[in-house]
C-alpha cells in the first residue's frame, strides 16, 4: 500500500531553508513531490502538518499545499484497486499529472473569470490613472498603496474585488497588525533588533482608499459590481481606528525653537522657519506652504485655499492675519520676488520646470528631508520627542483649547471639514484636564 507524508525534505545538511515535500513510499521505495515552497525548519509545523505564521503569506501558502496534498490523497484512493500492479515511478507521474491537471483547471477558472469579472490591480489601474490625470498625485499614491497591500497579502497574485469581503478583510486585519515595520531600535546584536508593530490607523488609511475603489466600481455599469458586494457599512466590515500618541508640544517649546542660534541662510535656520510659519499661521499645512505664492501675501494679511480641498464641493479658504515676528520671516522669503513666484524654496527650482508629477515626488523627498531636519533641532534643543509638521499642528490645536477657544472655532482654523477631525485631536488634552478634576476632589 501506498503512504504519503507531508514533510521538510533536509536531505541537505547545509541548507538554510529546506523543500516542503509529498513523500511517496511504494513498495519499500520514498519518491519525493515538491510543492514549491522552501522553509526554515522552525517554519513547519510537522505535528500539524501546518506552515506556521512566521512564514511570509502563510495562509495562502497553507491553502495551496492543501490543495496539492488533497489531490495527492486523491490519486492514492482513486487508484488502489490497480495500485499493487504499478511501481512508484508510475505512481508519482500519475499524481503529478492530476496536479497539473488541477492547475490548469484552476488557471482556465481565473482566465474564464478574469473576462467576465472586475479585477483589483486592473481596476485600480485606472483609477490611478484618472486621479494622475487629475493631477491628484496624493490620492493616487494612497490607492497604489493600498493595491499593493491587498496583493501582499494574497501572496502576490491579483485578485477579484468581490472577494474582498467581510472575512478576507478581518484575515487581512490580523496579518497586518502582527506584523512588524522598520526597526525602532537597533542593538549591536543583530538578535536585539526591536520593531514597530503595525497600527489599526495604518491599516485604516489603506482600506478606505480600497473602499473608495468600491464605491466607484459599484458606479461603473462596465463592472458586475454591486451593493450586494460592499463589504463595508454597519453590516459589514468597520474600518478600525486607535487613539495615536500626543503630538502637541508645550509652548516653550515653540519659544525654544524661536530663539534656537543658528546661522542664518543654513538648513536648520530654514527649517525652523518653515516650523514657524506651521505653527503660527494655524497650523499651516506643510504641503500649502510648499506652494504659497506671493500673491498670497497682501495687507499683512495671508489667503490661499487649501491645496487638499482645492478640488472639492467644499474648498476650505483662508484669510489669516499675519503675526509680526511671522511678517518679517516673509520679507525674507519674498524680497526681490514677483506676485508668480513661490514664497518658499522647497520647490521654486522644479515648480515651472517639471511636470506636476514630478513635482509632486520631488515634494515627498523634500517633506521627509523637512522632518528629518527637524528632528536634528529637536536632538539640539534635547526634547524627549521627535518635532514633525504635526506636532506645529497639534500644538496650535491644543494650545487654543487651553485658551478657551472652541472646539469647532479651532475645527476651522485648521481647515477640518467635519467634527470627527477635530476631535481626534484633543484626546490627551480632555485626559489632562479629567486628572486636573480629580486632584481637586482628592486635595
Amino acid at each position: 500500500m501506498a503512504t504519503l507524508t507531508l514533510m521538510l525534505d533536509k536531505r541537505n545538511k547545509n541548507a538554510k531553508k529546506f523543500p516542503l515535500v509529498i513523500r511517496v513510499r511504494h513498495k519499500g521505495i520514498p519518491k519525493n513531490i515538491q510543492l514549491g515552497y522552501k522553509l526554515e525548519v522552525n517554519q513547519w509545523d510537522e505535528k500539524n502538518n501546518r506552515i506556521k505564521s512566521s512564514f511570509p503569506n502563510s495562509k495562502r501558502a497553507n491553502y495551496r499545499v492543501n490543495e496539492k496534498w488533497t489531490t495527492a490523497l486523491k490519486v492514492v484512493s482513486d487508484y488502489n484497486a490497480v495500485i499493487k500492479t504499478i511501481d512508484i515511478y508510475k505512481l508519482v507521474e500519475l499524481i503529478n499529472n492530476h496536479l497539473v491537471e488541477s492547475a490548469r483547471e484552476k488557471s482556465k477558472i481565473i482566465k474564464n473569470a478574469n473576462e467576465k469579472k472586475t479585477f483589483l490591480k486592473t481596476y485600480g489601474t485606472k483609477v490611478i490613472h484618472r486621479y494622475r490625470e487629475a493631477d491628484r498625485f496624493g490620492m493616487a499614491d494612497a490607492i497604489q498603496g493600498a493595491i499593493d497591500l491587498i496583493i501582499k497579502f494574497n501572496a502576490g497574485e491579483d485578485i477579484l474585488i468581490s472577494s474582498i469581503n467581510e472575512t478576507f478583510l478581518e484575515d487581512l486585519e490580523s496579518w497586518y497588525l502582527s506584523k512588524s515595520n522598520k526597526p525602532v531600535n537597533i542593538k549591536s546584536n543583530e538578535s536585539m533588533k526591536t520593531y514597530k508593530k503595525n497600527t489599526l490607523n495604518g491599516l485604516g488609511v489603506r482600506l478606505r482608499s480600497i473602499r473608495r475603489i468600491y464605491n466607484l466600481a459599484i458606479r461603473d455599469n462596465e463592472t458586475e459590481l454591486t451593493m450586494d458586494d460592499y463589504p463595508f457599512g454597519k453590516s459589514g466590515y468597520s474600518i478600525k481606528q486607535q487613539r495615536s500618541k500626543k503630538r502637541a508640544a508645550d509652548l516653550d517649546v515653540i519659544r525654544q525653537i524661536e530663539n534656537l542660534d543658528t546661522p542664518e541662510g543654513s538648513p536648520l535656520w530654514h527649517h525652523r522657519n518653515y516650523f514657524l510659519v506651521n505653527f503660527y499661521m494655524r497650523g499651516m499645512n506643510f504641503m500649502d506652504m510648499a506652494y504659497l505664492m506671493v500673491e498670497s501675501i497682501n495687507n499683512g494679511r495671508l489667503k490661499y485655499k487649501r491645496r487638499k480641498t482645492r478640488r472639492g464641493t467644499n474648498v476650505k479658504e483662508f484669510d489669516i492675519l499675519i503675526p509680526d515676528n511671522i511678517m518679517q520671516i516673509f520679507r525674507f522669503y519674498t524680497l526681490g520676488k514677483s506676485k508668480e513666484d513661490l514664497v518658499f524654496p522647497i520647490l521654486a527650482d522644479v515648480v515651472k520646470t517639471e511636470t506636476e508629477e514630478r513635482v509632486h515626488e520631488i515634494y515627498k523627498n523634500r517633506r521627509r528631508n523637512h522632518n528629518r531636519r527637524l528632528n536634528t533641532i529637536s536632538k539640539k534643543l534635547k526634547l524627549n520627542f521627535k518635532l514633525t509638521t504635526y506636532v506645529a499642528r497639534h500644538t496650535f490645536a491644543t494650545a487654543g483649547l487651553h485658551k478657551g477657544v472652541s472646539k469647532a472655532q479651532i475645527g476651522d482654523m485648521l481647515g477640518h471639514t467635519n467634527y470627527y477631525t477635530t476631535e481626534a485631536y484633543f484626546a490627551d488634552f480632555e485626559n489632562a484636564v479629567l486628572d486636573e478634576a480629580a486632584d481637586r476632589i482628592f486635595s
